[in-house]
């Protein structure tokens, strides 16, 4: 580079001075002053800190202007173009880069003969370092656009995902906080965006940074306080963030019943059943909520990321109470007597499900198989009681499962405030593996039917105990395994199932009396249909070991 003869260094804040001529001894008085002012009215320079472009500067005396700039650097030089008030690069220059720029000040063209009207003036810069995002982690919302902080203002941004195609972003004015267009996330989405940026236009982008972002998650619904509530108690229904449209016209409530919903607060929802029974005692309660737009949306947008269902318990019914209307109706071998009468009425009836009035349980029958009154106990949930409900359940068109839930205690009171009873006698089947076996058949009090029968052989014996028939079916091709392996496929008639495989039915032997089927209990044909006329659902069965004799017959009635 070329030297300057009025060049001199200036650092930024720090005034360039004119350079002196000293004139000569005998330069007449008019000329010094003429010189004098000259001098006066030469151009000079100031170097500040520049805010938008490579270095600011302010310029001095008569008519002043840049005339060449240039930025040094590394052996390179770059041509500087001044710009209200700045020299700006007509290039690109990377972030942090030094050097030192050198600037030719001009003055009037009709003064430029003067010696000092075109002085040089040198600062030494360093580019300022590019902005860079002022966060590593971005919580998106879940509107279109991703809104990323720098830690100063920028004119453009560069971005992608990792291994995608690089997009620009140009400013109208320099933003600290850009906001990139990228399109509307799900909720609960996650991702990795690319991004670098420079401050100046004559900038080149900064270096990559990576940028972790999760977008506002999906609403979570909870059951709020305890999931055990009374039949008629409120369910209350928590969400985790605001709720703007909660859309309940969708919600659905299992069982169906009448009630309200009602919001409590932004977050809250509460559903009140109107009807006296409720729930019922026993109640497995839901609540489903459907995703998506068709369930709650919340301030921010969110949604439900699939539908949910909420659940509830409400606490079983008494079993003593459940005996006592299963007596009433004449389902069990015992009859109840209430310690004091008094109307009945849903209202009444619901207010005894926990709490059972007193009254006494008297036998039905006298004369009744000892193994059968051995399983009665009030209060206690037995296979009688068992069979019971199975026979109801069967009445009332109800699955048949032996399970008190709602659905039983509500025809319970149904038919308690109708007066309905059992429409069938209280049948109960023995069988003896003494032999010559037998099975005895009785109808309420009576012994209606005895007759010899054949268990399971010792390689697939016969369930022992008393079990209620559960499946009835007319004919049934019965299909499984020898013990010795060889498959099987028999035409069995009148068919009461009671424990797993075994059954009571109708099958066609030499004879009876003794161990011959695979676990069943085997009778002729001709009077299986005559026992599957007179039994039920919920009918019990008892298989008695060997050594317990048959049951006599009743004495009176």
């Amino acid at each position: 580079m070329a030297a300057h003869a009025h060049r001199r260094d200036v650092l930024q804040g720090i005034t360039l001075h004119r350079p002196r001529t000293v004139i000569g001894l005998g330069i007449v008085a008019l000329a010094a002053v003429v010189a004098g002012a000259a001098w006066l009215a030469s151009p000079g320079i100031t170097f500040v800190k520049n805010s938008a472009g490579l270095i600011s500067y302010r310029l001095t005396g008569l008519q002043p202007r840049v005339g060449r700039a240039i930025f040094y650097h590394e052996g390179k030089t770059d041509a500087l173009t001044p710009f209200g008030g700045a020299l700006m690069p007509t290039g690109r220059i990377s972030a942090g880069q030094t050097g030192y720029v050198e600037v030719q000040i001009l003055g009037p063209a009709y003064l430029r003969w003067l010696p000092w009207e075109h002085p040089s003036a040198i600062a030494s810069v360093k580019a300022p370092f590019l902005p860079h995002p002022a966060v590593r982690t971005v919580q998106r919302g879940l509107a279109r656009g991703m809104k990323i902080p720098f830690n100063e203002a920028v004119t453009g941004v560069r971005y992608r995902t990792p291994g995608g195609t690089w997009h620009r972003l140009v400013l109208r004015q320099p933003e600290s906080v850009v906001t990139l267009p990228l399109p509307k996330p799900a909720p609960g989405q996650q991702g990795i965006l690319e991004v670098s940026a420079a401050a100046r236009s004559w900038e080149s982008a900064g270096p990559r940074a990576e940028i972790t972002w999760k977008s506002l998650p999906y609403i979570q619904a909870t059951e709020a306080g305890s999931t055990q509530v009374q039949p008629t108690s409120p369910l209350t229904v928590h969400f985790s963030q605001t709720i703007t449209h909660a859309h309940l016209a969708n919600w659905r409530v299992s069982p169906t019943i009448s009630g309200t919903w009602q919001r409590v607060n932004s977050r809250t929802f509460t559903f009140t059943p109107t009807s006296s029974y409720g729930y019922g005692p026993g109640a497995l309660v839901a609540v489903t909520i459907p995703g998506g737009v068709a369930g709650p949306e919340s301030r921010a947008g969110s949604v439900l990321g699939h539908a949910t269902t909420l659940k509830w318990t409400t606490p079983p019914g008494s079993v003593l109470r459940l005996q006592q209307l299963l007596a009433q109706q004449g389902y069990l071998p015992v009859s109840w007597t209430p310690a004091a009468a008094s109307p009945a009425t849903e209202a009444s009836l619901m207010a005894t499900i926990y709490t059972p009035p007193s009254g006494s349980f008297q036998w039905k029958y006298n004369n009744l198989p000892s193994a059968l009154k051995a399983l009665w106990t009030p209060g206690a949930m037995s296979v009688v009681t068992k069979g019971a409900i199975m026979q109801f359940e069967r009445a009332n068109n109800l699955p048949v499962d032996g399970i008190a839930g709602p659905e039983v205690w509500k025809a319970l009171f149904a038919d308690q405030l109708q007066n309905k009873v059992s429409p069938w006698p209280y049948t109960y089947i023995s069988v003896t593996e003494s032999q010559p076996e037998t099975l005895e058949l009785w109808s309420n009090n009576q012994l209606v039917m005895k007759t010899l029968a054949n268990t399971g052989i010792p390689a697939t014996p016969t369930y022992l105990g008393t079990f209620p028939v559960y499946e009835r079916l007319k004919f049934q091709i019965m299909r499984g395994k020898n013990p010795n392996g060889v498959p099987y496929a028999d035409p069995v008639y009148w068919i009461n199932y009671f424990k797993g495989g075994d059954a009571v039915h109708g099958f066609v032997r030499a004879s009876y009396g003794f161990p011959q089927s695979l676990g069943c209990v085997e009778v002729p044909p001709s009077v299986a249909q005559k026992i599957y006329a007179q039994v039920h659902y919920g009918t019990l069965v008892t298989v008695n070991p060997v050594g317990v004799p048959p049951a006599p017959p009743a004495t009176n009635g």
